[in-house]
């Protein structure tokens, strides 16, 4: 692609207008050659509607079209636009006056159709030439603007031989010298080596086309003779005047102080942070022991936990009590992170040693509450669902506080029933035999009792939409039964556009032996 078809970074879009497809191909054709990207439009309106959309940097408009012709299309674009993007008419009709019409409608030339390749090949060259010179004078403009307002820095402005043009009053400040002993002088003087030779090489890197984007470290001659610690970056400037380089310069003294206390108090953090983690690891081993030496192993028993922090406020355990039950447990305490995970530890310990006593749903629940009554401050509780499934007499015995609702799904994947929460989350209150009363359901071959966290029906989507009880049915409806926590865990992530949930997501589907 030749330079003259190309920005900075990329080609050059143009915007082809026209209503005959012939047309279009043909000067596609010939713009593909030259290089330039192809945007079309089919009529005037279109061709407004995708500039606003697409922006492109060159538009090339037909002037005969059905909804909106070119002539119409371009007083349009002048008038909506702000930015200076080179128009050409291209037309069958040739008169003068069809001419000057286009002209007076905006456009910036204007070509007679049937096109010659080589005269339009000569024009687009032009346009794109002209385009280029003219970001370059914008950029220059807004890099000399953007410098002038950051006036506590040094400023020096010099020509190609380095003779000094202006300099700014903080460059004065900081030399300790008047602005007539500067102007004129060599900008080389102004450094001390290996400075003079540094900025010698900036200037000549950029005269071979290469901008300096880095900062460099120099010293500078203060007027007393001291050297003055500096860092410059220089730019080049182009104008009808010629090239011009600026170099803004800035004391550096006190920021390498900051540096070295900056450093000195960067080791100290590592220090603490390598502890914390030392720590962290040493509590989530903690954590894993208790929750993995229980029953989540078992065949029947499937679950996944996404924390959103490193440790999960979340827990699903699983056990089964000597009499062949199968106890599952869900609990959410209040928060995130360690502080939730210590919340409901005490809780894991309890469960494992209730179940070992073969007890009641209700019994395990009271146990439960009580001792999170005595652990928990004020203000921080756990929402849980308790399911008990006994495998003899295939029966579920489901306990809900707190937590969303618990599913029966059945072996086709759609929930048959639901088991919404009764009382309260546990820790809050004592709770009596009425509140730990559980609901009893048949367990059909195939069936299974899926229960999750809320951070699974709250987690928001690209949209704004929460995953809800919607996204859940979906994926249950659409999976095998050994796969429907993996499609669960699959469809989150796609309704979450691949991002972490902003909670902690946790699920657990337990079914029967066949």
């Amino acid at each position: 692609m030749s330079e003259t078809t190309s920005g900075a970074d990329r080609a050059y879009r143009v915007m082809v207008a026209d209503d005959t497809a012939a047309n279009r191909t043909l000067v596609r054709a010939y713009l593909s050659r030259l290089g330039f990207e192809v945007l079309v439009a089919e009529n005037g309106e279109q061709a407004v509607e995708i500039f606003e959309r697409e922006l492109p940097d060159i538009v090339l408009m037909d002037v005969m079209m059905p909804v909106m012709d070119g002539l119409e299309a371009t007083r349009r674009l002048r008038a909506g636009s702000g930015r200076a993007v080179p128009i050409v008419m291209l037309s069958a009709l040739g008169s003068e006056g069809d001419v000057v019409g286009g002209l007076d409608a905006g456009a910036d030339d204007y070509l007679v159709k049937p096109l010659s390749y080589q005269i339009f090949a000569a024009k687009m060259r032009t346009v794109a030439r002209t385009l280029s010179l003219q970001r370059q004078t914008e950029a220059a403009n807004a890099e000399v603007r953007a410098i002038s307002q950051a006036m506590s820095d040094g400023l020096v402005v010099f020509d190609t031989e380095g003779r000094v043009s202006t300099v700014n009053p903080a460059l004065c400040d900081m030399l300790g010298r008047r602005e007539a002993e500067l102007i004129g002088t060599p900008v080389f003087d102004l450094f001390l080596p290996p400075g003079d030779r540094l900025l010698r090489t900036a200037v000549t890197a950029s005269e071979s086309g290469f901008e300096q984007r880095r900062p460099r470290e120099v010293a500078a001659r203060g007027a007393d003779g001291n050297a003055i610690p500096l860092e410059f970056v220089m730019s080049t400037m182009s104008s009808t005047n010629g090239v011009t380089y600026l170099a803004v310069l800035r004391n550096i003294a006190e920021r390498k102080q900051a540096e070295r206390e900056l450093a000195a108090y960067t080791l100290e953090l590592k220090h603490y942070h390598d502890e914390a983690e030392r720590e962290n690891e040493l509590a989530l081993e903690i954590l894993e022991r208790q929750i993995r030496r229980g029953g989540l192993d078992a065949t029947q028993v499937a679950h996944r936990v996404v924390p959103a922090q490193r440790f999960s406020g979340d827990i699903v355990i699983a056990q089964r009590a000597p009499d062949g039950r199968i106890f599952a447990l869900l609990a959410d305490a209040t928060g995130h992170g360690l502080g939730a995970a210590v919340s409901v530890l005490p809780a894991v310990s309890e469960f494992y040693r209730v179940v070992a006593s073969s007890p009641t749903p209700g019994e395990l629940v009271v146990q439960l509450n009580s001792v999170l009554q005595e652990s928990l401050p004020i203000g921080r509780f756990v929402a849980a669902s308790l399911v008990c499934i006994d495998t003899i007499q295939r029966l579920a015995h489901v306990w809900v506080g707190g937590t969303p609702d618990v599913l029966k799904v059945g072996a086709d994947g759609r929930v048959v029933e639901r088991f919404s929460s009764t009382a309260l989350p546990l820790g809050i209150d004592t709770l009596s035999p009425e509140d730990a009363q559980c609901a009893v359901c048949t367990m059909e071959p195939g069936s299974q009792m899926l229960i999750f966290s809320d951070g699974l029906l709250e987690a928001v989507g690209e949209s704004g939409a929460h995953f809800g009880y919607e996204g859940i049915e979906a994926a249950l409806r659409e999976s095998a039964p050994d796969a429907r926590l993996a499609a669960l865990e699959r469809d989150i992530a796609r309704h979450c556009g691949g991002q972490s949930p902003h909670d902690d997501v946790s699920m657990m589907l337990i079914g029967v032996e066949d």
